[in-house]
């Protein structure tokens, strides 16, 4: 029996070009399935024995109204509820200004998201607010609480026993980078920390930095850069850990991101199989044609 030695060749050579295929599959596999090992919060300083630790925390300091922010004020009165005409003046009179605002969270998390327009009067750049009746009214740099005091001391004088409802509508955090779901969020209690944001936007996969979370803020025409290891329980001392109304997390990627890992797999690794397959037979059949 004849043995067609060119035939035989080139079958080897095929088969050496599939077996270098399926290498470089399985190597690029084991490459594109390599993840960060830091995928964990507070991994460092955790204690060895099963005691509770503790740790002493400063209390939580509310938040001050700042310019550009939407205020919502509802007054009510005792006495309306037995004077129909005092009933009729808070409604038509103190909660029929302000004007519509579209204040919309793209993350449900805290305060879910809303579409609708909200009532309430803007802080300008001074400060002020233009409240019916009273006229200007300082509300920048005031905690809710104050801001409730101050509209109960000037209505006093036109509503009797008032009551004033404040709130702070547009106080939103923004959250970008590697999270589950990149978008703003709507904080209506306005308490919120970096582990609630986070945690409504989805959290940080193995993709994401938790050792290097960027807190960006704007503090009296100041632009504050603050960064928190979220590996370490120190994060809870920082004076970034609970937000302010506007400001940015951002979250940085890792080595490895799964996004840029899916479009390998999609678009480039098939294409460079082919090309390897193809050269790969092209260089056998140039051997066998020398021989």
């Amino acid at each position: 029996m004849r043995v067609d030695y060119r035939t035989t060749s080139l079958i080897v050579a095929t088969m050496q070009g599939k077996y270098f295929t399926l290498v470089l599959l399985c190597a690029l596999l084991m490459l594109s399935c390599a993840a960060p090992q830091k995928s964990l919060y507070f991994s460092e300083n955790v204690p060895n024995n099963p005691s509770v630790a503790t740790q002493r925390i400063d209390p939580f300091k509310e938040a001050l109204i700042q310019p550009d922010d939407i205020i919502s004020i509802t007054i009510s009165s005792i006495s309306s509820i037995a004077e129909p005409a005092a009933a009729g003046i808070i409604t038509n009179v103190f909660n029929n200004g302000g004007a519509f605002y579209n204040v919309v969270s793209t993350l449900g998390g805290m305060g879910g998201s809303s579409s609708g327009g909200v009532k309430g009067f803007l802080v300008d750049p001074e400060g002020y607010i233009d409240y019916p009746v009273v006229g200007k009214i300082k509300v920048s740099g005031l905690t809710i609480r104050q801001v409730k005091d101050l509209l109960v001391k000037k209505l006093n004088q036109y509503v009797k026993d008032p009551v004033a409802e404040v709130n702070i509508i547009n106080y939103k955090i923004t959250v970008l980078g590697e999270v589950g779901r990149p978008g703003t969020i709507i904080a209506p209690n306005h308490k919120i920390s970096v582990l609630d944001a986070i945690a409504a936007a989805g959290d940080i996969p193995v993709t994401g930095r938790k050792d290097n979370v960027l807190i960006i803020r704007e503090n009296e025409g100041i632009r504050e850069f603050a960064r928190l290891n979220l590996n370490s329980r120190e994060v809870f001392l920082s004076p970034y850990f609970y937000l302010k109304q506007n400001d940015v997390i951002i979250v940085e990627p890792g080595t490895v991101r799964k996004q840029e890992g899916n479009d390998f797999f999609r678009f480039y690794l098939p294409a460079i199989t082919s090309l390897m397959s193809t050269v790969l037979a092209v260089y056998g059949i140039v051997q066998l044609t020398q021989k």
